[in-house]
């Protein structure tokens, strides 16, 4: 198939890497991909094989730039997949002009909240969205997407992610840990909706508490990804400081997740979190707030916390980190649901998705 992927960001978000984790995936099965970002995007740092395309400064131009790299008419039909708001907006118009083409649109959705403008959702430009979580979808039903046109596609982490570069060891004695300690661990960031004020708080309720401690050793909290002098005076407060150990941001996560007893989400608005799903397919036990699409990622390997809400949370940190049967038992259940959410799963899916559109307008997918 020819693929044109189109993103409006110019970061490394989320949201952004799965689209290269699909752009990847989509290249190893033999399609013919070309991947249009902003040229500045820090995106591109990530991948030098990508065949990387500029999307123009002006959003005027991006038609004639995304032409180009179509077949021309009447060769051949053309997938074209826009991810972020700016650019799901203008294929929604843009796609109103490419059906006699051959060309079919797809849109994606990857928040929960309600977009404020309806239209690109109505549009028949579009012939189908695709949103990361069921929860995401039920939002854009509401707005009067139907069935038809709406599939879910959860999130997929690479099997790349998940390898550490570094040994367990090496990165104990990095953090200055205690050799028998239990580690509760998150992967977050500094804005108050990643939620780690009530995360520390939570931690400093069940260590005040006794609640806490198990045969296995003194807990200890890791929190990567975060500025290490925005939080340390919180933790100072709490009297946690000896406890807690904040890193900053990672490109391996895995070299910390590889050393975690159970990972916790304390984020007060997600839709389908990489860092949660990382932490599954790396079989941990989670303990999770109870927000978008985090619920279809809690299927039995641990607990659902009502967001913000530091008692409920302390309540399942003394939980996991007191029981270490439980928490065998739940990164039992993460190994068990892991597949389902591998990038190998997830392009598979696409594959799938795209076929079934090609075949509705009555086009070839060769």
């Amino acid at each position: 198939m020819r693929i044109l992927l189109v993103t409006s960001s110019s970061t490394r978000s989320g949201g952004a890497r799965q689209a290269l984790y699909l752009a990847e995936g989509l290249i190893g099965r033999g399609h013919q991909v070309t991947f249009f970002t902003p040229s500045g995007s820090t995106l591109r740092t990530l991948s030098d094989t990508m065949p990387w395309a500029d999307l123009p400064e002006s959003p005027g131009r991006w038609k004639d730039a995304l032409e180009a790299a179509m077949p021309a008419p009447g060769h051949g039909p053309c997938i074209v997949q826009a991810f972020h708001n700016k650019a799901v907006k203008r294929l929604a118009w843009h796609g109103l002009f490419w059906r006699r083409r051959g060309v079919v649109c797809v849109g994606y959705r990857g928040v929960v909240y309600r977009p404020g403008n309806p239209l690109t959702y109505w549009s028949p430009g579009l012939d189908a969205f695709v949103a990361n979580s069921h929860a995401c979808a039920k939002v854009l039903r509401g707005m009067g997407v139907g069935a038809r046109r709406l599939a879910v596609i959860h999130n997929g982490i690479p099997a790349a992610r998940l390898v550490s570069r570094r040994g367990a060891d090496a990165v104990r004695a990095e953090l200055d840990l205690p050799a028998d300690a239990t580690l509760l661990g998150c992967v977050a960031g500094d804005k108050d909706v990643k939620g780690v004020a009530p995360l520390l708080r939570a931690f400093a309720l069940a260590c005040e508490q006794g609640r806490a401690a198990d045969a296995s050793g003194t807990p200890h909290l890791v929190v990567v990804g975060v500025t290490p002098g925005r939080w340390q005076p919180l933790c100072a407060e709490l009297g946690i400081t000896d406890r807690v150990r904040l890193v900053e941001h990672s490109n391996c996560v895995a070299d910390y997740l590889q050393l975690l007893d159970a990972f916790v989400l304390p984020s007060l608005s997600e839709s389908m979190p990489n860092t949660l799903l990382e932490a599954i397919c790396s079989g941990l036990p989670v303990i999770a707030s109870q927000v978008g699409g985090v619920p279809e990622l809690v299927r039995g390997n641990g607990l659902l916390v009502p967001p913000g809400d530091v008692p409920a949370l302390a309540d399942a940190l003394a939980t996991a980190m007191g029981d270490a049967q439980l928490r065998a038992t739940w990164a039992e259940a993460s190994r068990a649901i892991a597949p389902d959410f591998s990038t190998e799963a997830r392009i598979t899916r696409f594959e799938a998705l795209y076929r079934t559109l090609l075949q509705r307008r009555g086009l070839s997918d060769v």
